[in-house]
């Protein structure tokens, strides 16, 4: 339906003027995010449009609710609801009004961002870059106020797409291009976690209907980005931080913070950014003692769960990275053990790379205590790479392949890796049979390396099976007798064991001669 045109965009206007007025400040957000999802889902059911200033209509919700819309006077609109001054159904009613001017969709999506407080990017006018010159002399904290100032609303520009961040991230590091390289590195870290940070608040202006897809966008394209993040961290961490250096990481461990602080279950993995920041403090004794100090002042403020394994989880990086495992144990255990687990791992290897076994053992016996009491499981991946790592420095010691039995069943892929890898194919064997796998459970060719290196310790499975199948007392097991037979008859012939695969073949003859059709199985395989 299409209403006058003068007259429908003179009312337009002023319903907007008033409803932005009701709704500054974000005071009714959630009412507008559903008014919009009410309006998608076609919930105005019926709309009309009388005298001079007057919509009314019915809007489907949980149930049916009359609404009334006065643009003379807003406050005299009225809904069954009985919500006071903008309900839900009274903006689904007036983006349907909009849907029926001309130009009407793009009418009620520019009325929906602009009652969210969102305006479009194109009104943004920026600053030229030559306003901003980053040295060593540069206040990082400053740099970030003129980064909000600047470039604060680019987040409004992902209404559709975070590609405009691209964009954003280029111009932001584009100001340090004539910079030193030791201020170029820093500068860049702040960019991209300054568009990490933009890309956090555009998710949280998404309505709930498409914010899975809009996260799942924003991670695949943040990806990059915090990948060279982490790679520029690990170069700063190379060397030894220079005053200037120091204030910046101060700066950004306080930017990341903030990030983290302002949602329970942030998109971006701010935890272990803030991390990867503190462990470049770590071995400087003034600031891991003033950095303590903090985190324990904010822990004992700090009430929120995500925070408080965060606080826990620096207080441990910091510890870990200056080599006292004993106190970064003791912090690690009062976080939750998935909140941290990829901060040990590298440690760990690394403490196995430099032949300190002494503090490689420290840190194997928590790992395996925290996963032999039934705690995430599903986890032990890393753990058992562990184990497999310090078996190959240590070959002599069995204690690594000792932890990845007592780990069965969830250990059984990299046990049966582990000794496919190091020719130890009799024990590799034995956790077959202790498994209960059969021949036909391997995928392809996974036996062939196996059966040519080591034809006799496969012996075993194979007559294992022979039994089972022919137990199944059917066809289709006597077929798969039959089919194990024949490669066990290669097998023999293989190792030059011809005559005892002679007598096996008679026994199980003589064993199941009255079952015909396995008989019969026996001679289609050719085997009689």
């Amino acid at each position: 339906m299409k209403w006058g045109d003068s007259r429908g965009v003179q009312m337009y206007n002023q319903l907007l003027t008033a409803f932005d007025e009701l709704c500054q400040e974000g005071r009714f957000a959630a009412n507008v995010k559903r008014a919009w999802q009410l309006f998608q889902a076609e919930a105005v059911q019926k709309i009309t449009v009388y005298s001079k200033n007057m919509i009314n209509g019915i809007v489907k919700d949980i149930e049916l609710h009359a609404v009334v819309i006065d643009s003379e006077n807003i406050r005299y609109s009225s809904c069954t609801c009985h919500h006071s001054e903008f309900c839900e159904h009274i903006g689904a009613l007036f983006f349907q009004y909009c849907k029926g001017l001309e130009n009407g969709k793009v009418l009620a999506e520019q009325a929906y961002f602009q009652l969210l407080g969102v305006t479009r990017a194109s009104k943004f006018i920026k600053p030229s870059d030559s306003e901003l010159l980053i040295n060593q002399n540069t206040n990082p904290a400053e740099l970030f106020r003129l980064m909000h100032e600047q470039y604060g609303d680019d987040w409004k520009k992902c209404k559709h797409s975070f590609h405009p961040l691209s964009q954003t991230l280029t111009s932001i590091k584009g100001l340090a291009k004539d910079s030193p390289f030791e201020v170029q590195q820093l500068h860049w870290c702040a960019s991209t976690l300054y568009v990490l940070y933009l890309g956090e608040r555009a998710l949280q202006a998404s309505d709930s209907f498409s914010r899975y897809y809009h996260e799942m966008t924003f991670k695949r394209i943040a990806e990059p980005w915090i990948a060279n993040l982490n790679d520029l961290l690990t170069e700063i961490k190379s060397s030894e931080l220079q005053t200037f250096q120091l204030a910046w990481v101060k700066q950004l461990l306080a930017f990341v913070y903030e990030c983290a602080a302002k949602s329970e279950k942030p998109t971006i993995e701010w935890d272990y950014i803030h991390y990867h920041l503190i462990s470049l403090l770590a071995g400087n004794a003034d600031q891991e003692h003033e950095f303590i100090t903090l985190f324990i002042r904010r822990l004992d403020a700090e009430q929120g769960p995500y925070m408080r394994n965060m606080l826990y989880g620096s207080l441990a990086a910091l510890k870990l990275y200056a080599g006292e495992d004993k106190e970064a144990i003791s912090y690690i255990e009062q976080c939750q053990f998935e909140k941290v687990q990829r901060l040990i791992y590298p440690y760990v290897e690394s403490k196995m790379l430099e032949q300190r076994w002494d503090k490689v053992q420290l840190w194997m016996d928590m790992l395996l205590q925290h996963f032999t009491n039934g705690n995430n499981l599903r986890s032990v991946g890393p753990f058992l790479a562990l184990c497999r790592k310090a078996s190959q420095l240590q070959p002599e010691d069995d204690r690594w392949q000792a932890i990845m039995l007592m780990l069965l069943p969830h250990s059984y892929s990299a046990l049966a890796e582990h000794y496919a890898a190091h020719g130890k194919y009799e024990a590799w064997a034995d956790l077959q049979m202790y498994m209960g796998r059969k021949p036909e459970d391997f995928k392809g060719n996974e036996l062939q390396s196996i059966e040519k290196h080591a034809p006799e310790v496969v012996l075993p499975m194979y007559h294992q099976a022979v039994e089972a199948a022919i137990h199944t007392r059917n066809r289709q097991g006597y077929r798969t007798a039959a089919r194990h037979m024949k490669k066990l008859q290669a097998l023999y012939e293989q190792l030059g064991k011809q005559m005892t695969w002679d007598r096996y073949f008679e026994a199980m003859q003589l064993k199941y001669s009255r079952l015909r059709a396995f008989q019969e199985e026996l001679l289609k395989g050719k085997l009689m």
